[in-house]
């Protein structure tokens, strides 16, 4: 039976440096980087035979190990790295000058029975001027605690009270008042009312991904709207 170990090395590319790779059959592996071409080859080469420890070796030389090895390194880095939302987040200040408001509507859990009163969340302002006014609002769920910076017309808002603004349809300038239709309670020990469909296509279309949603809380949002539906029909 031959036994003798098969080892390749490669070089490629990384940018303006070249990446080196050596890997053992069903063995031991080893990588790099250098400045040049002709470095990286010998680098790569002094690995392989390194792998082989002394033994006969059959030694080739594959190219394409190299780029296998770089791609998966750089899948491994890009899988470690926290969201780009965690990464370019602010935190709001301290002591903000003041707040817009919006209404969260109510919602069903994901148990699909249990029914989270909607309410009344607050965005800090940070600076105003004669024009606009600049606030942070949550990106994606409040839960999450990541804040990027957004602004309204001041003239507007000052004008009628409210205005229309990506994510959330609407923020005011004081606490709005919340729909009846968007709390149901229960009441000694009766069922919950039927889910307010409205209130329920309101969070879905809130949660989508192109209002600051994420794909996860779009599609329970719509689970949660259609089952609503189909029972309201049934």
């Amino acid at each position: 039976m031959d036994d003798t170990p098969l080892i390749f090395w490669g070089r490629c590319r990384s940018g303006r440096r070249w990446f080196w790779a050596a890997s053992e059959y069903e063995g031991g592996q080893a990588h790099g980087w250098a400045d040049t071409r002709d470095e990286a080859a010998r680098q790569g080469n002094a690995a392989a035979v390194k792998l082989a420890a002394g033994r006969y070796a059959n030694i080739e030389i594959l190219h394409g190990i190299a780029v296998e090895r770089l791609k998966a390194l750089n899948t491994a880095k890009k899988a470690a790295r926290p969201p780009r939302s965690a990464r370019t987040g602010v935190k709001p200040p301290p002591n903000p000058i003041g707040y817009l408001y919006a209404i969260q509507p109510g919602r069903w859990d994901l148990d699909d029975r249990t029914w989270i009163e909607g309410g009344i969340v607050k965005f800090p302002i940070t600076r105003k001027t004669a024009r606009r006014i600049y606030y942070l609002r949550p990106r994606g769920s409040i839960a999450h605690n990541v804040w990027e910076p957004g602004y309204v017309d001041r003239q507007e808002l000052e004008r009628f009270g409210h205005v229309r603004v990506p994510h959330w349809f609407m923020v005011s300038a004081e606490p709005p008042e919340l729909p009846d239709t968007s709390l149901p309670r229960t009441r000694w020990h009766q069922p919950a009312p039927a889910p307010d469909l409205k209130a329920l296509k309101a969070a879905m279309a809130a949660a989508h991904p192109d209002r600051g949603g994420s794909d996860e809380a779009f599609i329970a949002a719509r689970r949660r709207y259609v089952q609503a539906r189909d029972r309201h029909a049934a």
